[in-house]
């Protein structure tokens, strides 16, 4: 048996990955399956039950854990709130009133479901997208990439995302930074977009019906569960950062906090502007899939826990080292092929972030963590836009009638664009 410890590090986590995905095809939960890749993982490496138990139990109870449980709650109670209140789709309806041009409303319908994550979001907007698409004859491939494209915009930066979230906890980057790092390539994301889909789209403006002209400000009331919380994190990250400097112990204080507490004061307005009844505040507490991303975030944390505690990547460095691979291309790779697999944001950052990061750091690249975030999650996310397993996509397709093949021709190149604009943005970071 001695020879199965002696294999190279490399092939060891690569046969873990294959179980993982392996698992996930299965319909195991993304959560199950990587805490049974990390216990593999524990004994492949040479750590005894007790360790790997103690390592488990560790990262359960470790603070970071703790703070990014609570965040990824409220982001998904704030999100299902809005859907169950029928808050969405008034801020869908309020917008028809604001805007009549075809491509502006063709975009921004998807784009504004793109704000709240949640699986397979992309549905909500189709029939948007599709009753304007009608009305020009537009085919369902063309419709099925308008809606698919433009949901997906806001995942490079937006910190509701739980992928952007669990990508600042592990490399350490302040939320702040990164939304300023990643930012541009959602102007780069919309701009390919515009490019490829919605020129050719003729600019005359949509008929308005007699109750398509509601002010900008119904808008803006429907869309303030949003707006508080993006007000929310920059007064009270201001307002913590200035009583810091009073009272020194603040300075402790998680940096998720005022997102914490911006998010509790949404939900609270969601629920007292809705006057949601008791019954569905407890579906909505109590949701499935609620638990089932808790399970998969503690799960991430275990992994990494598990990966720190093994020294295995310090065992990957060493065969990296010895086998010339540049580590450039272990940092795209990674990310791409579990995101092309997977189709989950949170599954690529999850599995093989702790691995690049660590990989940094033994080769003295901890400085420039950033560029390399960059690179990465730009590689994961072409990934997982390319991915035949992406829900957004299968039931896009589904409703719109649009067959695959089809749209894979018509998506590689802006999936290119965006990732030529991920290296762009990598080369410029090394530099600065």
């Amino acid at each position: 048996m001695d020879f199965m410890f002696n294999i190279s590090p490399i092939v060891k986590l690569i046969v873990i990955f294959i179980v993982v995905i392996f698992l996930i095809r299965k319909r195991l939960s993304l959560g199950a399956a990587l805490t049974i890749g990390s216990i593999l993982l524990g004994l492949w490496f040479r750590l005894s039950p007790t360790k790997i138990g103690a390592s488990i139990l560790g990262s359960v109870l470790a603070q970071r854990t703790i703070t990014l449980c609570a965040v990824v709650a409220l982001i998904l109670v704030l999100s299902h709130s809005m859907k169950r209140t029928g808050q969405l789709e008034r801020i869908l309806t309020s917008f028809r009133g604001v805007s009549r041009n075809i491509r502006i409303n063709l975009a921004i319908f998807p784009a504004l479901i793109g704000l709240l994550p949640m699986p397979g979001g992309a549905i909500f907007s189709a029939p948007m997208v599709g009753e304007i698409g009608n009305q020009k004859a537009l085919t369902p491939e063309q419709k099925t990439l308008i809606n698919y494209w433009f949901r997906h915009i806001w995942e490079f930066f937006w910190p509701l995302y739980p992928g952007v979230i669990l990508t600042c906890a592990l490399s350490g980057i302040d939320i702040w930074h990164f939304m300023l790092l990643q930012s541009p390539l959602t102007v780069v994301a919309t701009c390919i977009g515009y490019i490829t889909q919605l020129r050719s789209v003729p600019v005359h403006k949509l008929v308005s019906g007699s109750d398509s002209k509601r002010p900008v400000r119904d808008f803006l009331t429907e869309l303030n569960p949003i707006l508080l919380v993006i007000v929310g994190v920059a007064f009270l990250s201001v307002l913590l950062r200035i009583f810091a400097d009073i009272w020194p112990v603040l300075n402790s204080a998680r940096k998720e906090i005022p997102l914490i507490v911006a998010l509790i004061i949404s939900i609270g307005w969601v629920w007292w502007r809705n006057r949601i009844q008791l019954a569905d505040i407890r579906k909505v507490l109590f949701n499935r899939a609620l638990f089932s991303m808790l399970i998969m975030i503690v799960a991430v944390m275990v992994f990494q826990g598990v990966l720190q505690d093994s020294h295995a990547v310090s065992e990957i460095s060493r065969s990296f080292t010895s086998a010339h691979v540049p580590l450039v291309i272990v940092v795209v790779i990674l990310p791409f092929l579990v995101a092309s697999i997977t189709g989950i944001t949170v599954a690529f950052v999850g599995t093989t972030f702790p691995i690049i990061f660590t990989l940094l750091a033994d080769a003295g690249l901890a400085g420039q963590i950033r560029a390399y975030t960059v690179l990465a999650f730009c590689a994961g996310y072409v990934g997982v836009l390319l991915s035949p397993f992406h829900i957004c996509l299968v039931l896009t397709c589904a409703y719109f009638k649009a067959r695959l093949a089809r749209i894979y021709k018509k998506l590689w190149l802006p999936c290119l664009g965006i990732a030529a604009a991920g290296v762009l943005s990598f080369w410029i970071n090394r530099l600065i």
